[in-house]
């Protein structure tokens, strides 16, 4: 007997500098889709205007995109980075104006759609940044908390993907629980539109081998982490020591000075090649633990009761993100120190940028993590809330 699944429409409105996150928005979709269509009994079909809009003409072109796309979304996801987009008359953007008109429903109906918003916090080429469109993305982003709006940040590529994962989870499981059917088109899983969307490729991997996966890549982390931590004490002590053997004295040694500069260079370097050898490892681990994990929650669909694991879950998650912030800050406070080493020759210059250059690539790595954890949380709340 057909089987009817609760189709959520996704409207993804972006300017032209997030290409690549409109590309794994569809990615993810897919995936879920193949997950959930037997479980959930939910679906989402991807709305955006490359594919639902056509040639036509209205009182400018932003208004014609607007006539076809309509309101018939559940779901509005915006992303940005560097741009803002183009001036509508209405708006101070195209994308912006499709936010304003999503909010203006989700105030008039109380909650629908569901408006998730991310902003890429990741370093924009010179050659490309525009200060302009940087300055509206900014002024945008500033108006949202004052109007109750709550976004998500993003470093990377997967830091993105393990969020959007974990977010439509939590709205898919929403939806499924409350079998709300208003504004929601039910539809047979076996007509074209639905087999077209799935992908072909089964994976076979169950919510405990995520939660393993998750667990083995978490501790192969915290290992590198340890590394890491255990050299930025040695190296702390050593700038320490080292301070004091080159401070000038009126027995200074010109020889043994330079002997201790010698040194402290060597000791900055040592810390710089550890740092350098472990971060891919954190890095990689990052990815697959986050990963694993979204993909576990997605799963959790499958199960009709869970919320003392998913507190448990998160309880853990949040203790490691408080440690995480922590460490952030040790590590600012080496590098603060480390850039406050006095000029004294030119080996000892070129090992304080090297290190300043890989305290800074860690510092990037430990706020991949918090952002990523941080949108994990936030999803795993509206889980159990919504149960």
């Amino acid at each position: 007997m057909p089987r009817q699944t609760i189709v959520l429409r996704v409207f993804v409105a972006s300017p032209s500098d997030v290409g690549s996150e409109r590309s794994l928005l569809e990615s993810v979709l897919r995936e879920l889709n193949q997950a959930w269509s037997q479980t959930l009994g939910v679906m989402f079909e991807l709305v955006k205007w490359e594919t639902s809009v056509r040639p036509a003409f209205s009182s400018d072109p932003q208004a014609a995109i607007n006539e076809q796309i309509g309101e018939d979304y559940d779901v509005f996801v915006g992303i940005f980075w560097g741009r803002l987009g183009t001036a509508t008359p209405r708006a101070s953007s195209g994308s912006v104006e499709e936010f304003e008109r999503a909010h203006k429903r989700f105030v008039a109906t109380g909650g629908s759609p569901e408006i998730l918003l991310y902003f890429k916090d990741a370093p924009i080429a010179p050659s490309k940044i525009d200060i302009k469109q940087l300055e509206s993305v900014q002024i945008f982003k500033g108006s949202l908390a004052p109007r109750g709006g709550l976004y998500f940040s993003f470093d990377d590529l997967s830091s993105f993907e393990s969020s959007l994962r974990s977010h439509l989870a939590a709205i898919a499981q929403k939806f499924s629980t409350e079998r709300r059917e208003s504004g929601i088109r039910l539809i047979d899983v076996a007509t074209p539109a639905v087999e077209a969307f799935l992908v072909s490729d089964e994976d076979d991997f169950g919510f405990m081998d995520y939660i393993e996966i998750y667990e083995s890549r978490q501790a192969e982390m915290t290992v590198a982490m340890g590394v890491i931590n255990e050299a930025m004490v040695r190296v702390g002590e050593q700038i320490t020591l080292r301070s004091k053997e080159m401070a000038p004295t009126s027995t200074t040694d010109a020889k043994n000075v330079r002997r201790m500069v010698k040194r402290a260079a060597d000791d900055l370097n040592n810390f710089s090649d550890t740092v350098s050898k472990e971060l891919p490892a954190i890095s990689h681990a990052r990815e697959k633990a986050y990963g694993a994990l979204s993909k576990a929650l997605v799963l959790r669909g499958d199960f009709t009761s869970g919320d003392s694991a998913l507190l448990e879950l998160r309880t853990a998650i949040t203790t490691m993100l408080k440690s995480a912030a922590a460490a952030k800050d040790s590590v600012l406070g080496l590098r603060h120190s480390t850039d406050s080493l006095p000029r004294l020759s030119k080996e000892i210059n070129q090992a304080k940028r090297e290190m300043v250059r890989q305290l800074d690539f860690f510092i990037s790595e430990i706020d991949s993590l918090l952002s990523t954890v941080t949108n994990i949380v936030g999803a795993i709340d509206r889980m159990v809330e919504s149960d």
